[in-house]
């Protein structure tokens, strides 16, 4: 462990940031700061914008433990990325390799016990350093999520291996796409649950001890690995040295990566890092996969609610729905029979119409009118329960499988069983605007037919 004497912790960051950024990711260094270590601070002034230098210089001047270092300006040293955010040149990596080096060895001349590392478009919560302290490890990031790509799934800044690996390492084995996806969901779900994990790359807001400089840590260009980015050299030299490398979970950084993300950005700082918090994980399998979704890990949730039907799980409602989910996801795999067998199984506990309009529209895909009608004949013929006006889908004890049974008779040759079913369907919802149509064009149809064979 450290030291009785408190902890000495030197703050660094090579910045080039736009001012507006840069106003919060200072305002939250000082949330940083306790008495249960002592904080200085030293910046490598990358800056293009005049105004972001005169920002650090009130800094350093409000702090009076604040060093600021310059470094010659590269033109052009990022360019704009697909979706937002931004990609870095490969001459501009090791320009921040060096000057993240360059921090390191002032901590380590000037007798610091910890440097800690950190991306200026990150904003953090006022416990981040004792957590990372708690932790008592020589290595050690606090968590934050992105969407790289807009509409993606949040993911996090560390990684198992390779250069963004976040599926198991195992050697001359191969694994599908699908199992590479689901070992990934499970390791993003564990770090969605506060506490510490060892991990194979990690950067941005990192925590490293005195200890770890003194051993060689570094972030300059390992000649003969062809990773890109100056975090993971540093990670696989860590790695090399045995320098274990762990992220903490507990208090989540927030990462402004795109100009959209300023807006949470302000609600992150009005409410001190308190909106980044994590949930505790649900103690039942439908309440986890509801979790689960919510973070975007599809495979991982329709695990959890599989476990949920195999448990009989919820009331009769919940046992439908998840059912639902369930197929829809199986045919998004392209496991089709996978889900109709589920439905099967369902039906002969839950005769509930709105399996009977599912399995009857998965016939309709495949052209089997004939089934498809059957099935939605039995839906018509399902005794409603007494809170089927609570159903997730009220419209399949009511409309639904009369319009669909238009379809399939209309399909199968007889189109005033068709019109019969349509009006049937009417009778529920009176201004459906596609049902008032298939009512035009089948009396249409049924007068030319009347024509035909006067």
């Amino acid at each position: 462990m450290y030291p009785m004497s408190k902890p000495r912790i030197l703050i660094g960051s090579p910045i080039r940031q736009t001012p507006v950024i840069l106003k919060l990711f200072l305002e939250s260094l000082r949330w940083l700061e306790g008495e249960a270590y002592v904080i200085d601070y030293v910046f490598v002034d990358d800056n293009t914008d005049p105004l972001s230098s005169v920002m650090l210089r009130q800094f350093a001047a409000s702090t009076g433990r604040t060093k600021l270092l310059t470094h010659e300006a590269a033109v052009g040293s990022w360019k704009a990325a697909p979706g937002g955010g931004h990609l870095w040149l490969e001459e501009t990596v090791w320009k921040v390799a060096a000057m993240k080096d360059r921090i390191l060895a002032m901590g380590q001349e000037c007798g610091y016990t910890h440097v800690f590392l950190a991306d200026s478009d990150l904003l953090f919560h006022p416990h981040t350093l004792t957590q990372l302290l708690q932790a008592g490890q020589d290595v050690v990031s606090t968590i934050y999520w992105t969407r790289w790509q807009v509409g993606t799934t949040p993911m996090p800044q560390v990684w198992l291996h390779g250069e963004y690996e976040t599926y198991p390492l195992i050697r001359q084995q191969e694994t599908s796409e699908h199992d590479r996806r689901l070992a990934s969901q499970r390791f993003f779900a564990e770090l969605r649950v506060p506490g510490l994990y060892e991990v194979g790359g990690l950067g941005a807001c990192t925590l490293i001890s005195r200890q770890a400089i003194e051993r060689g840590v570094s972030f300059r260009e390992i000649p003969n690995l062809s990773y890109w980015g100056e975090d993971r050299h540093f990670c696989v030299r860590a790695a090399a040295i045995g320098i274990s490398l762990f992220v903490d979970t507990t208090y989540p950084a927030y990462h402004i990566y795109r100009e959209e993300e300023l807006v949470g950005a302000a609600a992150f700082i009005a409410a001190k890092g308190d909106t980044q918090r994590l949930p505790v994980e649900s103690a039942d399998a439908y309440g986890r996969g509801v979790e689960l979704l919510e973070y975007g890990f599809e495979l991982l949730a329709m695990e959890a609610w599989q476990e949920s039907w195999d448990k009989r799980e919820g009331d009769a409602r919940q046992q439908v729905q998840l059912l639902l989910e369930l197929d829809a996801h199986y045919g998004r795999q392209g496991d089709m029979m996978r889900g109709r067998s589920l439905l099967l199984e369902g039906l002969a506990e839950l005769p509930y119409a709105e399996l009977h309009c599912r399995l009857g529209s998965k016939c309709m895909d495949n052209g089997n009118w004939q089934e498809a009608a059957a099935w939605f004949r039995a839906a018509v013929g399902t005794p409603r329960p007494d809170d089927w006006e609570r159903s997730i889908d009220v419209s399949s004890w009511t409309w639904k499988p009369y319009i669909q049974l238009c379809v399939c008779t209309l399909q199968l040759g007889d189109p005033q069983r068709a019109f019969e079913y349509n009006e049937r369907g009417l009778m529920f919802e009176p201004d459906h605007p596609t049902m008032l149509a298939n009512r035009e064009a089948l009396l249409a149809m049924l007068a030319e037919q009347r024509s035909t064979t006067a």
